[in-house]
């Protein structure tokens, strides 16, 4: 990034999609984006909303300058949130505070240096779409991406399952193992029987299990475009553990906005699903990606002895 309108231009692309009334936080440290987060304006405009918010970044990247852009043209509130967030950091932690409406920014201070915002692509943002990062036009757009089957596909889909589910029956525990293997390595467009054999296999302890001991940054995109197609073949059942698998191929992939979009689908669906507790500690403890290296056994060993206890546990936030 050389210039304001580089980082404002890049925003969209490392979120996923364009904020709207919006703080967006990125953490830098040694030239490297190590965290980049938006939170709705009018939380954190609660003093001790913020306060909370920068101590889990700041205590994961102590080390890091936060970089504040508040997106909005409502001169007000930007500013109340961006002073708050240079009170709470200190100027020593502050990188660069930033007012970003439709038409222009304005630096640093209300009024510090201005400059117009032309909607020319900036080299920046062109990178990041030849890199193959999506901007979506709003976080609307993200969550419609999780949709399920249509209502007039339902009744295929269920002999559809049916018909899966025997034929996995016969497969035995060492065949199943094998098919899974094979289905977790599928490129681009995923047929529906393989959509419907996958959620059939993830909803098992073991193959959820197997699922996520395969999951790794290497192949997180492949895998969040995977499930997001298994997705749109669930029934209802299934549908909380495959949005799960999403969330949790997201993280691995720096897809944070779209992991708290499954995150705050489960909680409506069903806030009980053991993966749901695990994104919102992912999410709540500002978790990177690269950590999963050093967690994926002793957590998937917990969650083995979770899936198969009998009964459920009390809440999402039981950790």
């Amino acid at each position: 990034m050389h210039s304001v309108e580089d980082l404002i231009g890049l925003v969209p692309y490392l979120l996923g999609f364009h904020p709207e009334e919006s703080l967006v936080v990125l953490m830098i440290e040694g030239g490297r984006v190590g965290l980049t987060a938006r939170v709705d304006l009018a939380v954190v405009a609660d003093g001790g909303n913020l306060d909370s918010l920068l101590a889990r970044m700041f205590g994961r990247f102590p080390a890091a300058e936060g970089w504040f852009l508040a997106f909005t043209d409502d001169d007000e509130l930007a500013w109340a949130v961006l002073s708050g967030c240079t009170d709470v950091v200190g100027r020593r932690g502050v990188g660069r505070v930033l007012q970003v409406g439709r038409r222009s920014w304005r630096a640093d201070q209300r009024d510090g240096p201005v400059g117009e915002l032309t909607g020319h692509v900036s080299a920046a943002a062109a990178q990041a779409t030849v890199l193959g990062m999506p901007a979506r036009r709003s976080r609307t757009d993200l969550a419609a991406g999780l949709a399920g089957p249509p209502d007039a596909a339902l009744d295929g889909l269920l002999a559809e399952f049916e018909v899966r589910a025997a034929e996995l029956e016969q497969l035995g525990r060492r065949g199943r193992r094998r098919l899974l293997r094979r289905l977790l390595r599928t490129p681009g467009h995923c047929p529906v029987a393989d959509c419907v054999r996958l959620a059939l296999l993830a909803v098992r302890p073991d193959g959820q299990v197997a699922v996520l001991r395969s999951l790794a940054q290497e192949n997180a995109d492949q895998q969040v475009e995977l499930w997001t197609q298994v997705l749109r073949h669930s029934l209802l059942r299934y549908r909380p553990t495959v949005l799960g698998l999403v969330g949790m191929a997201a993280w691995q992939a720096g897809g944070g906005a779209l992991q708290v979009v499954c995150l705050e689908e489960l909680l409506k669906i069903d806030p009980y699903v053991p993966l749901a507790a695990v994104l919102d500690v992912l999410n709540s403890e500002v978790v990177p990606p690269w950590h999963w290296d050093t967690m994926r056994a002793k957590l998937l060993d917990d969650l083995a002895i979770v899936l198969t206890a009998a009964g459920r546990p009390a809440s999402p936030r039981d950790r």
